[in-house]
Order: C-alpha cells, then structure tokens, then sequence
C-alpha cells in the first residue's frame, strides 16, 4: 500500500458513498489515478471482456485528504488541467501554422519568388537544348522512344505564350496560372521526364524475398516515405516489371488511388530503403523520374505544391477515383535554369529544416 501524508486517511468505496466525505471532482481525480487504476487491474475478474464485481468495487480503497487540503487540490488540478488544455491547442494551432508555413514556401519557389534571380544564370532555353541532347541519346541507347508529338512552349513576341505539336501552334494563354521570371520555361510534365509516367503493376506478394514493392501507404501523410510498409514481391513474378521499373534515388512517387490518399506527392531516397533490397511500385503508385538537368527534388517540390490540386483531379466514381497518368502528363510545370533550381532546393531545406526543429519540440 502506498503511502500517504499524516493528514490523508483511507477510506473504502462504499464508505465513500455512505459518508460522502470527498469533493466530487477530487474523487473523479482519485478514480483517475494510477494508485486507484492499478487496485481496478489488480482485482478484475474475465478474460476476454475484462470487468470488476460490484462487491469487490465496495471494497477498494480512496485516500481522503482533510477537506481545506481537497479544495487546494480541487483549484490546482483545476488550473494545471486549464493550462494542459490550453497548451494542446496553441500546439495545434503552431502546428497548423506551420502546415500553411510550409505550403507558402513552396508556392513562393515555384513562382521565382523564394531567392534573387541571378542574370548570369543561363537560360532555362539552354536547359531545353540539354534535355533534347540528353534524350536524343537515350533514343540512341534504346532506351526509350521518340515522341511523335513533342510538346513545345514558347512565349510569342505579343508576350503570349503558344504550344506547339506536330506543327500545329496554339495558345495557351488560359492555361498559364501566373507569371514566371524571364529565365524560366514552361514545360509539359512529360516533357520533363526521363521515363513515360505510368503507374506500377499490381503485385503477387509472398512471406519473404529479395524484392519489395512500393505501395502507396508507403507514401505516408505526415512521416514521408516509410519503407518499412512495404511487403515483399513473389520473385517469380519480377520478371513482369522492366528495369525502368525498378525505383532509383529520386523518383517522384504520386498516390494515384485510394480515398484520402489520392494525389499525395512524395519523394524516394535510397536511404528510405534500409533493407537495401529492389524495390518495385505497385498498380496504385505512378513515378515520376526526370531528366538529369532537372532537379528532381525541385519537380517534388514543385508537385507538392500542387498537392491539393491533386487531390482534386481524381475521376471515376466516388470510391473508385483514380489520377490518371495522362493528367500528370499534361500537367504545366514552371522550369527554373538549373542553377537556380539549385538555390530553391537549397532555400527549402534550409527553412524546412528549422520549421522540422520546432515541430520536434512540439512533439
């Protein structure tokens, strides 16, 4: 039995309700104690759904301070219990500031706003003449296919901007959410990837293997990518996804499915990957993997903050909504020079990383 001041007594629980010598709200205190909890897990009777016996209950034990020390008591809890509640929602409220903290600093990259525009960068048109270079190599290699109807955009000497496919010109003036800085391009997100944008195959999965596949509760809500999720692929099927399947450092991962999950952005790292095993996405995930000049953590960053819009574009019915690759491929991306792109990715890290430090403290 615990131990208790010269001036506390115990009493029984049946005492208590014959004599009624305790302030309510100090008796629902005691109840909530551990001193009181632990004699209710000492004396609980069942297996499957626990309970206690009313004459057992009679019998348990209720320190009774001396009535001036329960009113002091009474007032403190009060007042400790106000502050507690108090805390928790500024918490909240801290933490929902830092939410919209985070978003406002990715609208601010993706528009050219977040670090000073330097005039000896080169020009994002040099970063286009790079990605045909790179991706006429690739077509040398074999390792993807020439695109027939190429999307082109270009700003008009009227400062309208035009796209052209196939020979045909149009503008898309209406398209364009806001202006960008004069060294950046728009692109198509198709445009911009080393890979055609697909989602994953659905997988047949066994108790144990060298291959595990990506799912999109991988892609988390809040803790980013968590590998330790995923399951593991039957090895007779691998054979089924082509090495361009497999996921590299820096791939893109956007949730194409699933209520609530739709349209979440997030990125791949190797090192989220401590089983070192191959990874492979499953039919509910698409990848996006982009051309070298264009700084994958900075198309994340600039896919995140078009997140909510994502979100948005799911079609099929409502439990059946799905983001389709076409939509991502369509998608208008704002391209930076990649020295600049450089200087965003910098500036986000460095502002995420203090707002990480007080959610921390937070937790």
């Amino acid at each position: 039995m615990e131990k208790f001041s010269a001036g506390q007594r115990l009493i029984t629980f049946q005492q208590y309700g014959s004599k009624n010598e305790l302030i309510n709200y100090v008796m629902l205190m005691f109840i909530l104690s551990d001193f009181f909890q632990q004699q209710l897990y000492v004396n609980k009777t069942g297996s499957t759904v626990a309970g206690i016996k009313a004459a057992i209950l009679k019998t348990l034990w209720i320190p009774v301070p001396p009535y001036n020390e329960q009113l002091r008591i009474s007032n403190t809890l009060k007042s400790a219990i106000n502050l507690i509640d108090s805390i928790s929602k500024n918490k909240e409220i801290l933490s929902t500031s830092i939410s919209n903290t985070k978003s406002k600093i990715l609208d601010l990259a993706i528009r050219g706003k977040i670090v000073p525009q330097d005039p000896n960068d080169e020009p994002a048109s040099v970063l286009l003449e790079r990605i045909r270079a790179e991706k006429e190599e690739l077509i040398k290699q074999g390792k993807i296919k020439r695109d027939k109807k190429e999307s082109v955009i270009f700003k008009g000497d009227d400062n309208s901007y035009y796209e052209k496919i196939d020979g045909e010109v149009s503008c898309i003036d209406e398209e364009i959410p806001y202006d960008i800085p004069d060294t950046w391009t728009w692109m198509r997100l198709e445009n911009c990837c080393v890979k055609e944008i697909r989602r994953g195959k659905s997988p047949k999965y066994a108790e144990i293997s060298n291959v595990i596949v990506f799912a999109q509760k991988c892609n988390t809500k809040y803790n980013g990518i968590d590998i330790s999720l995923a399951q593991y692929l039957d090895k007779t099927t691998i054979k089924r996804y082509p090495t361009d399947e497999h996921m590299q450092d820096g791939d893109i991962v956007i949730n194409s499915t699933g209520t609530g999950t739709l349209g979440r952005v997030g990125i791949y790292r190797n090192t989220d990957n401590t089983t070192g095993l191959l990874i492979v996405p499953d039919s509910h995930v698409t990848v996006i993997r982009s051309f070298s000049c264009i700084s994958s953590y900075y198309l994340y960053a600039f896919m995140k903050a078009h997140q909510t819009e994502l979100e948005k574009k799911g079609e099929g019915s409502t439990n059946q909504k799905e983001l389709k690759p076409l939509t991502l491929k369509e998608m208008l991306i704002a391209v930076p020079p990649i020295s600049e792109q450089k200087r965003i990715n910098k500036s986000i890290n460095v502002a995420f990383s203090h707002l990480a430090i007080i959610e921390k403290c937070l937790n």
